[in-house]
């Protein structure tokens, strides 16, 4: 009996514990249920939504953004030539990589906001208050958001709803404070100064004490207002900053900057080590060269990346003066670690011995900074340009247009002063070839005067001389290119620069495409940059080209030197010096005149024109060098001025100069006179036009005889050959005038004309033929009626994907003009017809358009296009073939 008792106790208590569990998981769940009201403003409420707030939305998303941010900024390559950036944020190109996670981040806190506000957003015109604390900081965050983003219109709406709902907590500051760094970045800096001030002015209220309460929202009870949060303060100074620098207002932006290191926290040492360098570089701006020394030492003993370090501790290093800033210099250049920045290491060097006068030391230390400049173009770029600068300050003008080219091929468009050194290299160009043409010729003759047997010997000695020469070159080429490849190696061993060039296959193919846009297809050859001339003498300048030595480079193959082939291009004969001299002459003129018109070089522009008188070779550029030197000399030397008058007068009596030197007002007078004889000309080619050849003939020879002065008269030599073809059948008489033409006016359009007459002539032309000029295509050329365009899809487009894609097309692009697209069976396939145009203008935008835009087209883009008159569309569509329209098309459009 006492065990069924004992069995039912037990069944009773085990029925009971069952009863309490369920009880208690009702009771968690009626708990939850009422925690999860977001109506209810309880404690647990508050607590569970807040909790929500902060961990599901607003930290996930913010550890979002931060890591974006810093991969950004890691990855970034800093100018350290220029000022550095205070905020550094991504542009238009570089955000679109930060899309996934912003967008995240901001699906999150949506999220949140929607789901744990308290009370809900339903009615967000009725709420008047916020329980949940975390809130406010998830409708920071998706403003912060939107500003990386660049969605700054958004930004600013999610900002300002926080100042205006959340005006007693202190996401009242952040929001100012976004709202500042937002106008900053739309240009608007007097609102950006506004939110700064206002934040000013609450910060000197919070640290005076004089601070009101205010009334809550929602209650009558007075609560201390928002203090402003201390976790901002560095990054508020660095925004003043920041704007100070956009205003040109520098020596406010180093006072900001300053504060800003005093409000600094654990985590910002690496933006700490950012304001050393940046106020370093301020103050050497200023020329303040022991604040910058102190804030780049800073930086060294800071938190900062490699390359940061590296040229603070450069910086550093230049500010100093005397031996120790050497051996600091040269001690870099031997620490492993710097194997990356050895062409900065280098021009630091350059510059330190050009400053002594030390030039020799400073242009090899300028070469050796070029030479080691493998990935930083900038760096290159700037030796080149120092190089180019000393060539020129020295009038050695062709080394310096050689320097100015090299540095505009590597320079980015960015580089300061870009364009201008480019307009330098393209400017000296002309002057380069000028006085390397005048050095070549005048050595070549040099070498043609010498007797047969001293040019023979002289040819074998240049030979041998030029061998051992090219081996030696290429023996340096080769230790250069080992020590750059050490160099190489050792960088990317230390991990500071990228793995050897050679063995990294991205790294190459880049490296080929930039090749090929910058010099295009190359055969692998040696000295692929070089003019294929070999140098084979050097003579003493004597004083035409502005450059220490006149080499001779004759146009050969190093590896098949022979005495015969450097022969070829001596000018041994008559006809090859009178060519020689030719060109001698042009280069000496030509030289020259760029040295007076550019360069005003007047002292090496008088010993060119100079040059060429003392040839005493008759040629045309003989009275052009006389009359500049003519020039050149009045006024400052009379006598000289006059030798040259006298020379023109002597010389050239009837020529325009020596008319112009006795009558200043003769090219006004000649001019009157041109414009009478043009006048009288018309009146004669009226009286042709007419078949009046008789008084043509008549009015021709007198101008051909009496007047030799006349700008028309090759011109009416012409017009009477052309009369004697009408007069007579046998046109062997117009053959001597037709040569005389050729004759006196040699490469002109005239002399052409006579040419082409004169083969007519002897290919038996003999009698009166009337000319056929009617057009010989079925098409009809009009520019005044409406127009179709006519697009030829290949075969990888189909009809209804042509179709489509051009529809898409003109729909964006060309949506005002009602376009209509058709499509014909034409030959083996289809056109596509759009239509229609107004006029040939009109259709031919659209085709230019069509060729330009891949946007919706794609490959379609590259289909022949082309416009069509009505009219010929039918003839077009009736033959089914396009040959002939194309060849009318090529023709008249």
């Amino acid at each position: 009996m006492e065990f069924f008792m004992l069995k039912n106790r037990n069944c009773d208590e085990k029925y009971m514990r069952n009863r309490l569990n369920i009880g208690g998981v009702l009771l968690v769940i009626l708990v939850t249920v009422v925690a999860c009201s977001t109506e209810k403003n309880t404690t647990i409420a508050r607590n569970y939504h807040s909790l929500n707030a902060h961990y599901n939305g607003y930290f996930n998303a913010n550890e979002l953004i931060k890591q974006s941010i810093k991969t950004y900024r890691t990855s970034r390559q800093e100018d350290y030539y220029s000022l550095l950036p205070i905020n550094p944020v991504p542009d238009e190109k570089e955000v679109s990589g930060m899309y996934p996670a912003i967008d995240t981040a901001i699906a999150k806190c949506t999220k949140v906001i929607r789901d744990h506000s308290m009370p809900s957003n339903d009615k967000p015109s009725k709420k008047k208050e916020e329980h949940n604390r975390w809130i406010d900081e998830n409708w920071t965050l998706i403003g912060e958001a939107l500003y990386y983003r660049r969605d700054y219109d958004g930004a600013m709406k999610n900002f300002k709803f926080i100042r205006k709902f959340y005006s007693d907590d202190p996401s009242l500051f952040i929001g100012e404070l976004w709202m500042a760094k937002t106008n900053m970045a739309t240009g608007k800096l007097t609102e950006a100064k506004f939110n700064l001030d206002n934040l000013d002015a609450a910060i000197a209220e919070q640290e005076s004490g004089e601070q009101e309460k205010v009334v809550k929202k929602g209650s009558k009870k007075e609560v201390k207002p928002a203090q402003f949060p201390k976790e901002i303060r560095f990054d508020f100074e660095k925004t003043k900053a920041e704007l100070a620098l956009m205003r040109g207002e520098k020596q406010e932006a180093i006072q900001y900057l300053e504060e800003s290191l005093k409000h600094t926290r654990l985590g910002d040492r690496e933006e700490k080590a950012r304001v050393h360098f940046i106020l370093g570089q301020l103050y050497e701006e200023q020329g303040n060269f022991a604040g910058a020394a102190d804030h780049f030492s800073k930086v060294i003993r800071g938190t900062s990346s490699y390359k940061m370090a590296f040229n603070a501790r450069l910086k550093r290093t230049f500010l100093g003066q005397g031996d120790n800033v050497k051996k600091d210099l040269k001690k870099m250049l031997r620490d492993q670690k710097n194997a990356e920045f050895k062409d900065q290491i280098y021009y630091a060097l350059a510059d330190l011995e050009i400053r002594e006068g030390n030039i020799a030391e400073g242009k090899a230390y300028l070469h050796q900074s070029a030479f080691y400049s493998v990935n930083n173009t900038r760096q290159k770029g700037m030796a080149y340009e120092r190089l180019g600068d000393m060539s020129f300050a020295d009038k050695n003008y062709v080394s310096a247009q050689k320097y100015y080219d090299s540095c505009g091929r590597v320079i980015q468009d960015t580089y300061p002063n870009a364009e201008a050194i480019r307009n330098k290299a393209l400017k000296l160009s002309d002057l380069v070839v000028a006085v390397e043409t005048a050095q070549y010729e005048d050595s070549v003759q040099r070498i043609a005067a010498m007797s047969e047997g001293d040019r023979e010997a002289f040819l074998k000695d240049l030979i041998k001389k030029i061998e051992k020469e090219e081996k030696a070159r290429k023996e340096r080429e080769a230790e250069r290119l080992l020590e750059l490849q050490q160099n190489e190696n050792l960088f990317a061993q230390t991990g500071s620069g990228s793995k050897w060039y050679w063995n990294n296959a991205k790294a190459r193919a880049e490296g080929y495409q930039e090749f090929k846009r910058l010099w295009g297809e190359r055969e692998n050859e040696d000295d692929w940059r070089r003019s294929d001339k070999t140098v084979i003498a050097s003579f003493e300048d004597e004083g035409g080209g502005g450059s220490d030595s006149s080499d001779v480079a004759l146009e050969v193959q190093k590896d098949t030197l022979s005495v015969e082939l450097l022969m070829k291009d001596i000018p041994l004969t008559d006809s090859a010096l009178a060519a020689s001299n030719e060109r001698l002459l042009e280069a000496y003129y030509n030289a020259g005149y760029l040295y007076k018109e550019q360069l005003n070089e007047e002292k090496l522009a008088e010993t060119n024109f100079r040059n060429v008188l003392d040839k005493s070779i008759e040629n045309k550029h003989n009275l052009l060098s006389a009359y500049e030197l003519y020039t050149m000399y009045d006024g400052t030397n009379p006598s000289k001025a006059e030798e040259m008058k006298n020379y023109i007068f002597n010389n050239y009596t009837n020529s325009d100069y020596a008319n112009y030197l006795r009558d200043p007002d003769y090219f006004i007078k000649k001019k009157e006179r041109d414009a009478l004889a043009e006048e009288s000309y018309i009146r004669v080619l009226e009286r042709y036009n007419k078949g009046l050849y008789s008084p043509v003939i008549a009015k021709a020879d007198q101008v051909i005889n009496e007047e030799p002065d006349n700008i028309f008269r090759s011109k009416y030599m012409l017009l009477k050959a052309m009369c004697l073809g009408q007069r007579f059948e046998k046109k062997d008489t117009l053959l001597p005038v037709l040569n005389q033409v050729i004759e006196e006016y040699p490469k002109t359009p005239e002399a052409e004309k006579a040419k082409e007459m004169i083969s007519i002539i002897k290919n038996g032309y003999s009698e009166n033929i009337v000319a056929d000029f009617s057009s010989k295509y079925p098409y009809k050329y009009n520019d005044r009626v409406k127009m179709t365009v006519i697009i030829f899809p290949d075969d990888n487009f189909s009809s209804s994907s042509a179709k489509s894609r051009i529809t898409d097309f003109n729909r964006e692009f060309f949506s005002r003009d009602r376009l209509k697209l058709k499509s014909k069976v034409f030959g083996e396939g289809s056109i596509i017809l759009v239509d229609e145009f107004d006029n040939e203008t009109e259709a031919g935008s659209y085709i230019t358009a069509f060729k330009n835009t891949r946007k919706y087209l794609l490959d379609l883009q590259k289909s022949k296009i082309m416009m069509v008159t009505e009219e010929n569309l039918i003839i077009l569509l009736q033959k089914q073939d396009s040959k002939e329209y194309d060849l009318f098309y090529e023709e008249y459009y």
